[in-house]
């Protein structure tokens, strides 16, 4: 079950280069999906709580002739973490990208970390390959869980959006 729509969060995200990404529908290979066009080089970075049995979902295709790579990760203030990888090849279709953030919410046994309280940097980078300015299309970004994670993270979102209101 979706829990986040990265599209409709799009204008939330730091965008790097700004302005060089728009959100459009694009059709690769008799498929269409809502997306995210984007330059390679590029990154996007989405900052929000993680749902509790989380994962990143999102399909991507070229957008342009030069090849790209896809990367997902995750950061707070000390570390990034790569959680997962694509190549986007010119001519090809719709590629998944599936990344677990399932490590990023819940409750962990710890005195200090506490990954549910934590609004956590979900990066979607786009790295040009062999120097060749490309663009991607990431398609149906998301994460997903199951039902019941997806009802408390609702609640809790609204909770910290709630309490940094003004």
């Amino acid at each position: 079950m979706p829990a986040v729509d990265f599209i409709r969060d799009f204008s939330h995200a730091e965008q790097r280069p700004a302005g060089a990404f728009e959100a459009a529908d694009h059709l690769v290979a008799g498929t269409r999906h809502r997306a995210i066009l984007a330059p390679a080089p590029g990154r996007l970075t989405w900052t929000l709580p993680i749902p509790r049995r989380a994962t990143f979902r999102a399909v991507v295709a070229p957008a342009s002739n030069a090849p790209a790579r896809v990367r997902v990760g995750v950061s707070d203030a000390r570390i990034y973490e790569a959680l997962a990888a694509v190549d986007v090849q010119p001519g090809s279709g719709w590629t998944p990208v599936t990344a677990n953030l399932s490590d990023y919410a819940g409750w962990k046994i710890s005195l200090f970390y506490r990954p549910e309280r934590q609004a956590w940097h979900v990066n979607v980078s786009i790295d040009a390959i062999g120097g060749v300015a490309a663009r991607v299309a990431l398609g149906s970004p998301e994460i997903v869980t199951d039902r019941d994670s997806a009802a408390e993270y609702a609640k809790r979102r609204a909770r910290i959006t709630r309490s940094e209101a003004p």
